[in-house]
């Protein structure tokens, strides 16, 4: 991908679902070199959960591993064979960056840690994503967005006053969206760094502190008032007279935000189509915007390609937030069938041979199809 801002970096891709996959997709989006790693008997949870059929290549089919694996290269190894560990060894010396999302301590117990590694290359820059970070009584903790909504305090600001926290659910997962991009600008400021230095780094992110991050008003409120307690609020704000949304005559939603009370709006909003609701609420100068969802949002042309784009499959994958230069993402390759491109990387940077090809295919260590059987 050259010509990209990061054209030359190599990134050893051990992401999985949104935190870590993501993180590294925009590392490839921005001209990055990703090498995905899976394992035949571990398998990306994307490439299960969003599986249509049980039909032969199923695993190659799931729209939500497309969505965070866009131009991308990979490898199907092993992880748990000596050979599979040597392999990773090997190309952790030819790589500036490493991204993980597994639990705490499965790569230190494969001997591929960030000790082992930057033992080899001491200008890896080892990007480790997990749900409490690496130290603390927590940190052999898993989670999910929904958990982390939980113990970030997201969750206790979520819904209606007198309801029950919400989370914000499988369809959202907000702290793994988040973390991402914050673990991509570090990550790119770290490479720097370590490009200028000739010394890497150890990143340690932890998701539960980066969803808490974003709550820093509400904590600050707490630091000084013991009394005050973070409590679901549903569309109303302090020291604004009236907000809400309101269902249209057509059954779409309207947000509306008042400088002065209107015990009439909903009956309103009720009155009209939305797009007329909220022609005739701008005239007055009144604030109103839709409440879009998916559908809406996939035909809004001034969201293709930046937030949403398709690969050359016609399948949508995620964007990139921001232009560069006035253009936004490219699809060079759509998202990897497992192991896909495990040949032609191991030719290419490792110098293998057909011989040493066919050892490891024949020893189980590489593959093209999962090794755990129907899932």
């Amino acid at each position: 991908m050259s010509g990209r801002p990061l054209a030359g970096i190599r990134v050893l891709d051990f992401g999985l679902l949104t935190a870590g996959a993501n993180t590294s997709a925009m590392l490839a989006d921005l001209g990055a070199d990703v090498i995905k790693i899976e394992s035949g008997a571990y398998l990306d949870p994307f490439r299960v959960i969003g599986k249509s059929d049980n039909d032969e290549g199923w695993w190659n089919r799931s729209p939500q591993f497309r969505f965070t694996n866009r131009n991308k290269r990979e490898l199907t190894l092993n992880l748990k064979d000596p050979e599979g560990q040597r392999v990773i060894r090997e190309l952790a010396a030819k790589c500036d960056v490493v991204v993980e999302n597994f639990r705490r301590g499965v790569l230190d117990r494969a001997g591929l840690g960030y000790k082992e590694l930057s033992a080899l290359n001491p200008r890896l820059v080892f990007a480790a994503i997990s749900s409490q970070g690496d130290t603390g009584p927590e940190r052999m903790n898993v989670s999910f967005g929904s958990t982390l909504d939980a113990t970030s305090g997201i969750a206790s600001l979520t819904g209606y006053e007198g309801e029950e926290p919400r989370i914000s659910g499988m369809d959202v997962n907000y702290p793994d969206q988040i973390v991402s991009l914050f673990a991509t600008g570090i990550v790119i400021a770290a490479v720097t760094e370590a490009r200028r230095s000739g010394k890497g780094a150890f990143l340690d992110f932890s998701q539960r502190e980066v969803a808490s991050f974003t709550l820093g008003e509400e904590i600050l409120a707490a630091s000084a008032d013991p009394n005050h307690r973070l409590a679901p609020r549903g569309n109303t704000e302090a020291g604004v007279a009236q907000q809400d949304s309101y269902q249209c005559g057509d059954g779409k939603w309207l947000a509306v935000t008042l400088n002065t009370p209107d015990p009439s709006m909903a009956t309103f909003c009720a009155g009209k189509d939305r797009d007329a609701a909220l022609k005739a609420l701008l005239t007055k100068g009144i604030s109103a915007a839709p409440c879009l969802d998916g559908n809406d949002l996939l035909r809004d042309t001034a969201l293709q390609g930046v937030t949403l784009v398709r690969d050359e499959k016609g399948g949508l994958v995620k964007g990139l937030p921001y232009r560069l230069d006035g253009t936004g993402l490219t699809i060079e390759r759509p998202a990897p069938d497992l192991g896909q491109h495990t040949d032609d990387v191991l030719r290419e940077l490792l110098g293998y041979d057909d011989a040493r090809l066919k050892q490891l295919n024949d020893s189980g260590v590489t593959s093209t199809t999962p090794t755990i059987g129907e899932v």
